[in-house]
């Protein structure tokens, strides 16, 4: 797979922007000359994030854009505002990062809960990749970076720690993107899909339980979580290189090799 061999005058759609691996995208972004439009459902942090992107790089074009990707309707109204805010029929990035975590169990847990996370979670990513379709396939070159997540690769948190609802959904996005990325080589060759894997870090989002830990014991012994920041440029200089398959964390590759060497006993 070609890396994205220019960042600088792209255009970029980036979802789940305004905190945590987004924040520091859409920063790692405007550094590189990347116009940006940022979606997030959290208007004050949105507001934020936008007006630190461009101290970075007054130059570079960022626009915030209050939407709930779970909303299909909504990222339409994402996809129109986008073409008409920088005046472009093409996008060359998509970035499908939001997300949210909740429904545990499937068995005793609220159904709005399940179905709320599960539709963040995967259907954001759908919705934005469909509506955004179009665009990539009318740039010279274009990248989609679908974020799952270290329960894409484990759908668990430890032995009685069901994680249904998310890591359902990041099964999803990473199947998707796997497949996508067969489909562009057949279809759109000039586009390529992105996988991103990540394990714990240090953002919004709450940290594994114990269980975790005592499940795959020595595995983090010494374990330290990955900044935001690190997170990010890993992702954006895969992106530059053609990698299609990063895993972020010492815990997300101990898990990934861990289920891989024996998938048999992976939920005992």
């Amino acid at each position: 797979m070609v890396g994205l061999t220019q960042f600088q005058g792209r255009v970029a759609v980036l979802t789940g922007g305004a905190s945590g691996i987004g924040l520091e995208l859409l920063l790692g972004l405007a550094r590189r000359g990347t116009h940006v439009a940022v979606c997030d459902v959290d208007a004050r942090r949105l507001d934020a994030a936008v007006r630190r992107a461009r101290s970075v790089e007054p130059d570079v074009r960022v626009t915030a854009h209050v939407h709930d990707v779970a909303d299909e309707a909504a990222v339409g109204r994402l996809r129109a505002e986008v073409a008409e805010q920088h005046d472009t029929d093409a996008v060359h990035l998509l970035v499908n990062n939001a997300g949210i975590v909740g429904g545990t169990s499937f068995v005793t847990g609220p159904r709005e809960e399940w179905d709320r996370t599960f539709a963040v979670c995967w259907s954001g990513t759908y919705h934005c990749t469909r509506a955004f379709l179009p665009m990539l396939l009318a740039a010279d070159q274009g990248v989609v970076v679908n974020t799952s997540s270290v329960n894409g690769l484990w759908a668990s948190l430890g032995p009685r720690s069901p994680h249904t609802a998310y890591a359902s959904a990041k099964f999803a996005v990473r199947g998707f993107t796997e497949a996508l990325r067969v489909d562009f080589q057949a279809h759109a060759p000039h586009l390529s899909a992105v996988l991103v894997l990540p394990g714990h870090v240090r953002t919004r989002m709450p940290s594994p339980p114990r269980t975790w830990r005592r499940a795959l014991g020595q595995l983090f012994a010494d374990y330290q979580p990955v900044t935001a920041p690190a997170a990010a440029e890993t992702i954006l200089e895969a992106v530059g290189r053609g990698d299609w398959r990063v895993v972020i964390g010492d815990d997300a590759a101990a898990v990934d090799a861990r289920v891989r060497a024996d998938p048999w006993t992976a939920y005992d």
